[in-house]
């Protein structure tokens, strides 16, 4: 498919053509002015209403979350309740008739009353109003239809709907449904997908799927083969072959299904079957693989064998690709314009009906365009072709223009007529929600001719805009390109761009479904699956820069894939000695590391980032071959790697850029990174730490030595000096207590267990530290949720990565209606037990083995079961690999047991039930971390509540909850999940933690937008100032201390308006918000010292009151100083008014340190020894850097930061937000 691809395809114009062309105006007027003046009572009726459902851009919204929303719980009284709240919120829409407006008004006042009565009214309405485009799957009304269909000479493709399949159960009997309809004496045609007789398709599997996909497809034409249609219910005398068509969905899935379906028909029991595939118009890729199906139908007829089909669509999945395309920051793989797309559609047709292709590979034209039927019909008369022509429309969405269509289609017998027919079964009726969004968007687009057509008149206005895009794509056909717009890796990212960046963007992931990516992911399999020639990779310890010689130490690494495999890597240790050694080196820096500028040391970090694109395939070779890192993870880590380097520096330059701070560094930082994340992880810190200057010493988790070697080499290489960067593999133990307890380092940070970072705090008691630590977090799904939806994202969350991942979703908490639904638990457990786990060098594979063997906690999880829990799936240990685990799933978990509150880290599941959303919450809050938490619902009260009350730091509704991209998502929690000061990484305010900042004057403020009592009592004092009577009015206190206090509080009050009080969303994708808030600490506690001056202690205080906080003064009994002279007097109590003073001991505010959430001084040699101690023991943060009149800065300490990411989107319709989007 990809010869030719570049380029464009040249067609001459001359007279025929013209003639055709002409000859297509005249046809397309005289079908629109015929089916306009044949149209019965009930579509004028339609025509009318969508007249009026199109005048409103809010009415359509209102009908797409009518149509997704109110049917999703099962409980009549939800039901009610949900229509009512919706045409509470939206009113009664002008679009319905009179009639119906006047039942929805009797509906709102009295729905509540007899609810299962009007669940029931409501419910067969809607089925009756859809039971025009899709059809009801009981046999009788069926057959009926059918019958009816052929009487009128139309041939019914039927389309059993249903998403993507997710269960191995339920494709098996999809596929069975098929091969019965296909048996069925009234059945002539079906479309089916490859997604719904195969569940859990990706891209890296694509040969694996291909082969199993050729088998199923195959059963299904074997029953098309051997069951012809009766002559009964066929237009002629003689019996059809049943026929079935594959159809095309996304784009990623555009090669696999060309692959499947020409693999299955060069089978020779095939060679006289008629098969059809369909192509879609809007993607360029769909031009070449029409020439390659001409190709290969015409070598099939030419061998004895039948012509195959092709159904030439437009395309209908625009909206999910240009959702996908901007998730991903991949190139939209889809012509930029309709125009494009009609002129690509013109060609292909053009291409098909050439009288030599006809012969070999039939054409459907499947549209409602009439000037594009119109043409295909002259094109045909042209070249006097009628055989191998059809005519494709769907079933009840523009009956006038099918029967004209069919009157003129029936002057040629060896044309025919097509209905593309939607099916569902009368109890699955939600499966045709997402075809009826679909169509509805699609139908409705502002150049779409159906959206058009319900007011058109031949020579009207509407007629010649249509007409004129029509002739402008005609006159494009020959010149759009055919070019595959999204490009592979290796032209992705490597272009060296002069300059620092004005606008940070993330890296895209790699788009597997590209044949060159695919390719390309095969030979770094045999690369790095193949030893090396010398049999070993030695990596020797180096401090600061130079080998370090001697007997020691080393660690030799296996596949965790393939036991008892060596993966030739082995890592000499570093001891007491060398870290002694490479201390005393990043102290000395030797290379004046902390004397670069922001701006050297972001081009150098740009550098890195070049380097990771470049080196991209070995590190998924290296994570793969000894951490057991699937591809599809390591990639990931990669790109999340290169936006660490390249935003950190940007975003310190952003900083600076808004508050004019000079930004120095710490000094020596210490990172020590996890196991799980061997490359993103380890990476951010460093990162981190060398954008502000300091130097650093990076200490990776043993199991994950050789990757981070590999992504190291990426910094030094770039330029980053080795005494400035210095890597530390060192058994755990001994060798870490010594460096992190180390006097010169000046900060850490920390990616693991809760456990080692409370410890590492005990060891350096107020050490500036940066931990973001475990979690146990907690998927909740209400009744209100989509369920097939959920149980895809919970696949994704608790178990890519094998569940060894800190974000994953260890709990699910089902709403009692949801837990007591027999076919979600199904449905759970089928796509659980479907998950392909294995040996990542197995591509068909999506989970891979442990890093390790399950350590104590995992052990006692997957080995025994508390009081009312069961297994619906046990876990299951390789019998050749003690590595490889089969995903577990624990049911009937209860608040408060074992399994409920500890932290596991594997592939183990636990289900628990709730009454309702607001015990759900509190379950999940109950455990004490809070890093990730997820929500399925569509109920955007149910959203409002759940965001108000879950106690996390990353939000995700309605998507998998891992996955965090930096600046869209910034990582990490609350509670036992983070270990400091909770700055999220990834987040504009990371860096900044790792500098010595120093603000004597603030930037210039902006005038305050919100009144507040603070700004009232700031300019009281500010004019007190301004009069003789200051020493009156404030006593002793220092006027030039209460004047920089004043600029402080002018300072946090401005950023409190332009920062801090209101959400960032600093993407605006298509389809899903991602905001970033700040949340204001609970409890906030400024403690008094003697030192403490008179501005130190009100910067403090303002800024807890400036920010929304809880705040209390704290003060030794035995204080009594000038500071507390001037809180005591008349000015200091109309500050404290909302502020509670406490009288306490250093021994009385350390046993109360767990019920505060951030304690506040002034200096940090100023915080007593037995305070730190006890904040060490509880894992709380005490800050104690100095107080700065830079509001921007200061107001950090109030606060907690939270993200929150939203799929808002439904299978790509954007509701009422479709017009904040071209």
């Amino acid at each position: 498919m990809e010869n030719g691809r570049s380029g464009t395809v040249k067609n001459p114009v001359n007279k025929a053509e013209q003639s055709i062309l002409k000859r297509a105006l005249v046809l397309a007027k005289q079908w629109q002015q015929e089916a306009h003046s044949h149209r019965s009572e009930h579509e004028r009726d339609y025509e009318l209403l969508m007249q009026r459902l199109l005048a409103q851009p809010e009415e359509k919204s209102f009908l797409t979350s009518l149509i997704d929303q109110a049917f999703r719980s099962h409980d009549p009284k939800r039901v009610v309740d949900q229509f009512r709240y919706q045409l509470r919120q939206t009113g009664i829409p002008k679009f319905f008739s009179t009639k119906d407006r006047l039942l929805l008004h009797a509906f709102l006042r009295g729905g509540f009353l007899v609810p299962r009565l009007a669940y029931a009214g409501i419910l067969s309405r809607l089925r009756e109003d859809a039971a025009q485009t899709v059809l009801s799957e009981e046999a009788e009304k069926l057959e009926q239809h059918l019958r009816q269909r052929h009487a009128e000479q139309l041939r019914v493709n039927l389309n059993h709907l249903g998403e993507e399949v997710l269960g191995e159960e339920e494709a098996r009997r999809r596929l069975g449904h098929y091969r019965d309809s296909l048996r069925h004496p009234e059945i002539d045609t079906i479309s089916i997908k490859i997604s719904s007789i195969h569940a859990q398709l990706h891209p890296l599997g694509f040969r694996h799927f291909a082969e199993v996909l050729e088998e199923r497809l195959a059963s299904i034409y074997q029953v098309a083969l051997k069951d012809g249609v009766s002559s009964e219910s066929t237009a002629s005398d003689v019996p059809q072959q049943k026929l079935v068509y594959l159809d095309m969905e996304a784009y990623h899935d555009l090669e696999l299904t060309m692959e499947v379906f020409m693999k299955t028909l060069e089978r020779p029991e095939f060679l006289k079957l008629h098969a059809g595939i369909v192509l879609q118009a809007y993607l360029p890729d769909s031009y070449w693989a029409q020439q390659q199906l001409i190709q290969r139908a015409k070598s099939r007829v030419s061998a004895g064998g039948a012509p195959l089909r092709m159904r030439l669509v437009k395309g209908a999945n625009l909206a999910t690709e240009q959702f996908e395309s901007e998730l991903q920051s991949w190139t939209l793989p889809v012509y930029a314009s309709k125009t494009e797309t009609d002129a690509n559609f013109k060609r292909m047709l053009e291409a098909g009906l050439q009288p030599e292709t006809l012969k070999a590979l039939k054409l459907g034209v499947a549209s409602h365009n009439l000037f594009e039927l119109a043409y295909a019909k002259a094109l045909a008369e042209e070249q006097g072709l009628s055989k191998g022509l059809s005519f494709e429309m769907l079933e009840g969405m523009a009956d006038p223009y099918r029967r004209v269509l069919l009157k003129a289609v029936g002057l040629e017998p060896e044309q025919e007529m097509l209905l593309y027919t939607p099916v569902v079964r009368r109890q699955q009726f939600l499966n045709a929600i997402a075809y009826l969004i679909r169509r509805l968007d699609e139908n409705t687009g502002p150049e779409n001719f159906l959206r058009h057509s319900f007011c058109l008149e031949p020579g009207g206005s509407e007629w010649k805009k249509l007409e004129a895009q029509f002739l402008e794509s005609w006159r494009l056909r020959g010149e759009v390109s055919a070019q595959r717009r999204r490009g592979p890796r290796s032209q992705q990212g490597l272009v060296q761009v002069q300059g620092l960046p004005r606008i940070f963007h993330n890296e895209p992931d790699t788009d597997w479904s590209l044949p060159e990516n695919r390719n390309w992911a095969e030979q770094i399999r045999e690369q790095w699956m193949t030893e090396p020639e010398n049999g070993e990779r030695i990596i020797p310890v180096h401090i600061g820069g130079k080998k370090v010689r001697g007997k020691r130490k080393s660690k030799t690494f296996q596949d965790p894939s393939r036991p008892g495999v060596s993966s030739g890597f082995e890592v000499q240790l570093a001891g007491l000695k060398d870290i002694q050694a490479a201390v005393a080196i990043a102290r000395e820096d030797p290379d004046h590391w902390r004397d670069t500028s922001l701006e050297e040391r972001h081009h150098l970090l740009r550098g890195v980032a070049r380097r990771l694109r470049e080196r991209r395939g070995e590190l998924i070779g290296v994570a793969a071959l000894t951490a057991g890192k699937t591809f599809y993870e390591s990639d990931s880590e990669v790109s999340e790697a290169v936006d660490f380097v390249e935003y950190y520096p940007y975003s310190l330059t952003r900083l600076q850029q808004q508050t004019g701070l000079d930004f120095e560094p710490l000094g020596t930082v210490l990172v020590i990174s996890p196991w799980n994340f061997p490359i993103a992880i380890p990476v951010g810190g460093v990162a981190a730490a060398l954008a502000a200057g300091n130097r650093v010493i990076l200490k990776p988790s043993p199991e994950s030595f050789p990757v981070t070697c590999a992504t190291m080499q990426c910094f030094w290489d770039a330029g980053i000096p080795e005494t400035a960067l210095q890597l530390l593999n060192c058994e755990e133990g001994e060798p870490v207590s010594a460096l992190a307890s180390h006097p010169d380092l000046e900060a850490l940070i920390f990616t693991g267990g809760t456990a080692t970072a409370m410890k590492i705090l005990q060891q350096r008691p107020g050490v500036e530290l940066s931990a973001e630590t475990g979690g146990k977090n907690a998927t909740i799904v209400t009744a209100m949720a989509d369920r097939d939806q959920a149980v895809k994202h919970v696949l994704h969350s608790a178990f890519s990565h094998s569940g060894q991942k800190c974000s994953a979703t260890s709990l699910l908490i089902l709403e009692r209606e949801v837990y007591e639904d027999s076919a979600f638990r199904r449905q759970l457990c089928d796509a659980i037990r479907s998950l392909r786990t294995g040996p990542v060098w197995d591509f068909s594979m999506k989970m891979g083995p442990l890093i390790r063997e399950p350590n104590a906690a995992l052990r006692s999880g997957l080995e025994k079961l508390d009081p009312g829990e069961e297994w619906l799936i046990p876990p299951l240990q390789d019998k050749d690999n003690p590595l490889l685990w089969k995903p577990a799933l624990k049911w009937g978990v209860l608040p408060g047991s074992h399994t409920h509150l500890t932290e596991f880290f594997g592939p183990l599941l636990a289900v628990l039930c709730a009454q309702n959303l607001e015990q759900a919450i509190e379950i999940a809050n109950a455990t004490g971390y809070g890093l990730t938490s997820g929500l399925e619902s569509l109920d955007e009260r149910e959203q409002q509540l759940w965001k108000e009350k879950i106690r996390a730091g990353n939000l995700y509704i309605n998507r998998p909850t891992t996955g965090a991209i930096v600046l869209r998502q910034p990582f990490g929690g609350m509670g036992l999940s983070a270990i400091g000061a909770g700055i999220k990484t990834g987040g504009p305010n990371y860096v900044q933690q790792f500098c010595r900042i120093s603000a004597l004057q603030p930037q210039q403020t902006d005038e305050i937008r919100k009144t507040t009592r603070m700004l009232s009592l700031t300019r009281r004092w500010e004019a007190l100032l301004e009069n003789g009577s200051r020493e009156a009015l404030f006593g002793p206190a220092s006027v030039g201390e209460l004047e920089y206090s004043l600029q402080a509080w002018h300072s946090a009050m401005h950023w409190q308006d332009r920062e801090f009080g209101r959400e960032h969303e600093y993407f605006h994708l298509r389809g899903q918000d991602n905001l970033f808030r700040y949340l204001p600490v609970d409890r906030f506690v400024v403690r008094l010292h003697e030192q403490d001056s008179l501005s130190e202690t009100l910067i403090r205080l303002g800024a807890g009151l400036i920010a929304s906080c809880r705040t209390e003064l704290s003060r030794p009994s035995d204080l009594s100083n000038s500071v507390l002279g001037f809180l005591e007097d008349r000015e200091g109590r109309l500050l404290l008014e909302n502020v509670e003073t406490i009288e306490e001991t250093d021994g009385q505010l350390a046993c109360r340190l767990t019920s505060i959430e951030r304690l506040r001084y002034a200096a940090r040699d100023r915080v007593p020894r037995e305070i730190m101690e006890a904040a060490a023991s509880a894992g709380f943060h005490v800050s104690h850097r100095t107080p700065l009149v830079e509001g921007r800065l200061e107001l950090l300490h109030c606060m907690r930061e939270q993200s929150i990411s939203f799929d808002w989107h439904r299978y790509g319709n954007l509701g009422i937000r479709e017009t904040e989007f071209i």
